[in-house]
This record gives C-alpha cells, sequence and structure tokens, in this order.
C-alpha cells in the first residue's frame, strides 16, 4: 500500500510538472513572428555583403564599375538597417564591428589612472573596421587601387562579422522584454544619431536609412497590437499610429539640410517612445532601476529623469541621502580642505557661472600663475563616465581626490585634512548623520570624497526653455532657437558628438561610454594666423598616437554661462566656437592634426544660421534651480585658528 501510494504521488508530481514545464516554454507567438522576420532579414544581410566583397574585387579587376560597386554598399547598408535594432541591442560590440565610427580603437591593458605616474599602461590600437569606413573609401572623390584593396580587406571582415552575428541570432530565442526595450532604444537611437548623419560619414541617404531603420519598429509594434486588447492596446495603437507617420514623414522629406528635426522629434519620435514605455510597462510592470542609466519609466528623451544619475555613482549608485549631499555641499565650499585655508572646491566652480570660474585657465594655489586647463561647469558633469579633459578618471568619486592633492589647485593632504576636519564636532556629527546607515560612517579619505561627488551628482539642470518645449510643457520657444536646434543635429553636425539630450559625449542610446574627439584645437581664436595647442590631452595619460590632442566632449548645455571654451579657455565667446568649427577644426585651418576626428571641410554655415545655433544654445540654459553656498561653515575649537575662513575661500 505505501509502495502504491508513493507511485500515485509520484506520478502527480511529474503531471504537476510537466503542465508547469509546458506553461514556462509556451510560444509567444508575436516574440516568434518578430525573430523569423530577423532570422530572414539577417540572411539578406549576409547575402549583401557577400556580394559587396565580390564586387570590390571585380572592381580591383576592372570588371565592374564603381557605380556597381557603391550600389553593393547601399545594398548593405539598407540591409543593416533592417536588423541594426535588436543586432545592437543583443551585441553591440559585434554591432561596432559592422557599423562602429571610422575611428582607431585603443585598447588600454593594466592600467589605474591613479597608479599612472609610475605604472606605464600597455596600449594597443586597431585600425577602424565596418562600414562608415568602407563608405569613405567607397565614395572617396578617387578610387585609387589601393584604396580597392583596404576596401576589399575591410569588405571581408565585414562578411566575417556579419556570418557571427547571423550565427548567433539562430541560437538566440526572444522574449517580450528584449524586444520591447531594443524598440525603445532604437528610437534613442533614431532621434540622437540617425537624423543627424552619425553613421553616414559620405553616401548621403542618411534620412531613408532612418525610415528604413524604423520598418522593423513600426512592425514589431504593429503584430502587439494585432495581439492585445484594452490598455495595452491602447498604447500600441498609439506606438504604431506614431511610428507610421515618423516614417511616412521621413520619407516624404528625404532632403537632409532642410529635415524639421524638431517636427519629427518632439511630434513624432518622441510620442512613439512614451507609447512603447507605457506599453513595456503595462506588459511587464517593474520598478525603475538604477543599475542602467535610462530609466525605463521616462516617457521623454527630454523627461528631467531620462537619465538616471545614480546610476552613474561609484560606490553610492542609489538616490543620495539629503544629509549627504548637503554634507558634499559643505565640503564643496569650504577652504578648510585645502593647504593654506584659503581655496575651495568653489574657488574654481562658482554657481553663479554655472559653476565655471571665468577665467581661460583657473588661477593657480596660492596666485602662482594658473592650472593647466579651463575651469569646465559641473552642471550635469554626472552624465559621463570619464572625468577631468583627459578622461582619466571614471567616475566622480575619483575626480575628487586628484582636485585635492594637487600642488596647484588645492594643495591638500588628506591626513591633515581629517585630522583638521576632526576637531570640529559639527563635522563629525554631519559625516555620522550622512553615513549613519553604515558602520564606518566616520571621517575618512572615503567618506569625504563620497560625499562631495554625491553634492555634484545632486547639480542636475534639466529645466531650460528648450527642455520645458520638447516635454510639452510650454509652446514657447523662439523661431531662431528653433532653427538652431536643427541646425545642431544637422547641417552643423554639432550633434554627432553632443549627443542628445545631454548635448555631451556620452554616447547614446545606451549612455555607457563618453567619447572624446581630436578637434586640433587651436592657441589662441587667431584663425588667420592659427598655431595648434601643445597639450597632448588624452595622450598625455595614454600614450596612445590616436589620442594625440584628444580632449572630452563636454555639454554644451548653460554655455551661454560658461565662457571662455575649450580646454584652454582659448575662445571668450561662442560666435568664435562656431567659427572654429565652421571652418573643419584645426585641420581645415590649415594645421597639422594627422588624427583630428573632426572633419576638416567647412560647414560654410551663413552668418545668419551661426547666430541660430548660438541662439539654440542659449535655450539650453537652466537658471531656475538657486544652487545657493551654505549660510555657514561648521566651527572649530578658538585654538584651531580656522572659524575665520570664507565661504567658498579667497580666490
Amino acid at each position: 500500500m505505501p509502495v502504491l501510494l508513493l507511485m500515485s504521488m509520484c506520478l502527480f508530481a511529474g503531471i504537476v510538472l510537466t503542465s508547469f514545464k509546458t506553461e514556462t516554454v509556451r510560444t509567444n507567438q508575436v516574440a516568434d513572428t518578430v525573430r523569423q522576420s530577423l532570422i530572414a532579414d539577417m540572411s539578406k544581410l549576409k547575402q549583401q555583403s557577400q556580394l559587396l566583397a565580390v564586387t570590390l574585387e571585380l572592381l580591383m579587376q576592372e570588371q565592374a564599375s564603381l557605380e556597381q560597386a557603391q550600389e553593393a554598399f547601399y545594398q548593405v547598408k539598407q540591409a543593416y538597417k533592417k536588423v541594426e535594432y535588436m543586432a545592437e541591442y543583443l551585441d553591440p560590440e559585434l554591432a561596432k564591428r559592422i557599423n562602429g565610427a571610422p575611428l582607431p580603437k585603443v585598447l588600454v591593458e593594466e592600467v589605474n589612472y591613479q597608479t599612472l605616474h609610475f605604472q606605464k599602461p600597455s596600449v594597443r590600437t586597431f585600425p577602424p573596421e565596418g562600414l562608415q569606413v568602407l563608405e569613405e573609401l567607397v565614395f572617396a572623390e578617387e578610387v585609387e587601387p589601393v584604396i580597392a584593396k583596404e576596401a576589399i580587406v575591410l569588405a571581408h571582415g565585414l562578411q566575417d562579422a556579419v556570418s557571427l552575428l547571423s550565427g548567433s541570432l539562430y541560437q538566440q530565442p526572444l522574449s517580450d522584454k528584449q524586444i520591447l526595450e531594443s524598440l525603445r532604444e532604437q528610437l534613442v537611437r533614431v532621434v540622437a544619431m540617425g537624423i543627424t548623419g552619425f553613421d553616414a560619414p559620405a553616401a548621403g541617404c542618411e534620412l531613408a536609412h532612418v525610415a528604413l531603420a524604423l520598418q522593423p519598429v513600426l512592425h514589431a509594434a504593429q503584430l502587439y497590437d494585432s495581439s492585445l486588447s484594452g490598455k495595452a492596446k491602447t498604447y500600441s495603437s498609439k506606438a504604431v499610429e506614431q511610428l507610421q507617420q515618423a516614417v511616412l514623414y521621413l520619407q516624404q522629406h528625404p532632403a537632409f539640410d532642410t529635415f524639421d528635426r524638431l517636427y519629427f522629434t518632439r511630434e513624432l519620435a518622441d510620442l512613439a517612445y512614451a507609447a512603447l514605455t507605457a506599453l513595456q510597462q503595462e506588459l511587464l510592470p517593474t520598478a525603475a532601476s538604477v543599475h542602467k542609466p535610462v530609466n525605463d519609466h521616462a516617457s521623454s528623451l527630454f523627461s528631467a529623469d531620462f537619465l538616471q544619475a545614480a546610476y552613474f555613482a561609484k560606490q553610492d549608485r542609489r538616490e543620495q541621502k539629503p544629509e549627504l549631499i548637503e554634507l558634499g555641499k559643505v565640503l564643496f565650499f569650504d577652504p578648510v580642505l585645502s593647504a593654506n585655508n584659503e581655496r575651495s572646491c568653489a574657488s574654481c566652480h562658482v554657481p553663479s557661472k554655472a559653476f565655471t570660474d571665468g577665467q581661460a585657465r583657473s588661477i593657480a594655489f596660492d596666485f602662482k600663475g594658473t592650472v593647466q586647463r579651463n575651469s569646465p561647469t559641473l552642471l550635469n558633469s554626472v552624465f559621463s563616465n570619464a572625468y577631468f579633459w583627459d578622461s582619466r578618471a571614471i567616475y566622480l568619486q575619483d575626480q575628487v581626490p586628484d582636485v585635492v592633492v594637487k600642488s596647484d589647485e588645492l594643495h591638500g593632504n588628506y591626513e591633515e585634512v581629517v585630522l583638521k576636519l576632526q576637531q570640529s564636532s559639527e563635522y563629525r556629527k554631519l559625516f555620522k548623520r550622512a553615513f549613519s546607515s553604515q558602520a564606518d560612517n566616520g571621517l575618512s579619505t572615503n567618506t569625504i570624497n563620497r560625499a562631495i561627488a554625491a553634492y555634484v551628482q545632486s547639480l542636475v539642470a534639466l529645466n531650460s526653455p528648450f527642455d520645458r518645449y520638447m516635454r510639452r510643457e510650454t509652446e514657447q520657444l523662439g523661431a531662431s532657437a528653433k532653427r538652431g536646434y536643427n541646425l545642431f543635429m544637422g547641417k552643423a553636425a554639432c550633434g554627432t558628438c553632443h549627443f542628445a539630450p545631454t548635448f555631451n559625449g556620452t554616447v547614446p542610446p545606451r549612455y555607457l561610454e563618453s567619447e572624446t574627439e581630436v578637434l586640433g584645437v587651436t592657441a589662441s581664436a587667431d584663425f588667420a594666423h592659427p598655431t595648434l595647442d601643445e597639450d597632448l590631452g588624452r595622450a598625455g595619460v595614454i600614450p596612445a598616437d590616436a589620442w594625440k590632442h584628444s580632449f572630452k566632449t563636454p555639454t554644451v548645455r548653460n554655455a551661454a554661462l560658461t565662457a571662455p571654451y575649450m580646454h584652454n579657455g582659448a575662445f571668450a565667446v561662442l560666435a568664435e566656437v562656431v567659427d572654429f568649427y565652421d571652418a573643419g577644426g584645426g585641420a581645415g585651418l590649415g594645421l597639422d592634426v594627422p588624427n583630428q576626428t573632426l572633419p576638416d571641410s567647412p560647414l560654410n554655415l551663413t552668418e545668419g544660421e551661426k547666430q541660430d545655433l548660438i541662439a539654440f544654445m542659449e535655450s539650453l540654459t537652466d537658471t531656475a534651480t538657486v544652487y545657493a553656498a551654505p549660510e555657514r561653515l561648521p566651527q572649530f575649537p578658538k585654538k584651531a585658528g580656522l572659524n575665520d575662513r570664507l565661504i567658498g575661500g579667497r580666490y
């Protein structure tokens, strides 16, 4: 009897387990259809990449024309655009091999920026590859045999990368989460990169390719719409409607220079993004996670919470406690961190000047000359994965020690700073309160750095007139600023390096890396007699030829308040900055800049267009939040002789 009972229980358990297993692997019709379409499109890309390689070989043998080679390239590019949304989502590194920027890849091994003074890093540089490099070759003014040979090698490399991607897709099941996230990422990619011509360096057809890139997004949205009901269908229907209009608008307005990017983004693409965000939250409700930069709950690229500042923190990857921010604020304005008790962080980062100081180069410690570079704004600086002009630090928290101990800045010593702060009962209480949830809540190098970083992290200013207009909170935005945005994201090519919505070098759609650029910045604004600024930039930290004179791409938000400009403060007004770019950077001015990443051809902007560009940058000014200094600084025992120090220091 016990044996029969045991057998019966096992049989019942088997039936139950089998039923649960069947439910778990039940086919998702939408995901399966999307996957089959993707595989078919991937097969087409594979065929076209093979055809391109063959055509280039025939061109080399004079058995095919240059026009045929260019047409074969177009076919590959168009085929890639149909799979871009999922290729970039599933394997972004492999996607870079297929359609990455035409720049050398520098691989740095065994390096910690804090030990660079005594540890030589190992550096390897790889030549650029992929469609964008091929495009520059195939559409060159003259395709000589040496160029054709290089193109053939690149085409075979492209073919290999496509084969790898194709093979991995056959093994890759797709889920609703993957599909919906990839669709939303593609919309960000289109708005922040596609319509700027970011990946079309020579061949044109930028907007036609953007329309192709949105086709699979529309197709997937239509599949969801046909299978849903209730509130989810409301969102999917809205997404379909907006995407259809977006694709149609692109097809009807193919001229790059006159395309209305402001209308396309605000009235079409951003509303499609909002609908897809709502659809994902309806189908797969999740809490917002700070373990990724993009907030899955944000309904617009220009929402104040689209990017999550907490993600970019090092130890404190969470919303910061008000007590921690307040402690950081006090430390930021307190000259007690410096060796002479007269200089603070706020000496070079003044709130009224958008946390810059108005100097070409900041005054050095004890007024002994100046520091090496211009003081950049701290507003929105948190939205980055690289700090300092040479990008040597990865986190805000790692930036603080360099400033505190540097001899021409605060010239401090952490052991002495900690001993000084410990003398103040007020400071001891502030630290204990700020780190109350942690066992190690005392004064230390680590807690000082974390507090200051938390304050800088809080300096988010995303409520400019332009932001409010894009969020549809107002219909007020000047006509000149509107034209300027279209120029910035189009003809003037600013948006290909200063990416929306931060308008800095942090790369969409995932915002996981921050770029540096070689611009050939001149030593002064005398463009009639230009000389190259000698600062090596990033190459001064990592000795790679590709990084000589390479500097972090800063935000242009609040640019109206942050003159003078560039790493050396060479340009006094925005008009000079625009003139420099209009000329094609240093190389365009005739200087020898071997690795300039900025195209050296002139933009041919009219005076009116230059004024419109400046008007747009001025519309990014956010003065809605007042970043006031603390009313008082913590007191010390009288014998310490520290209570006469000025808030913000004497500089």
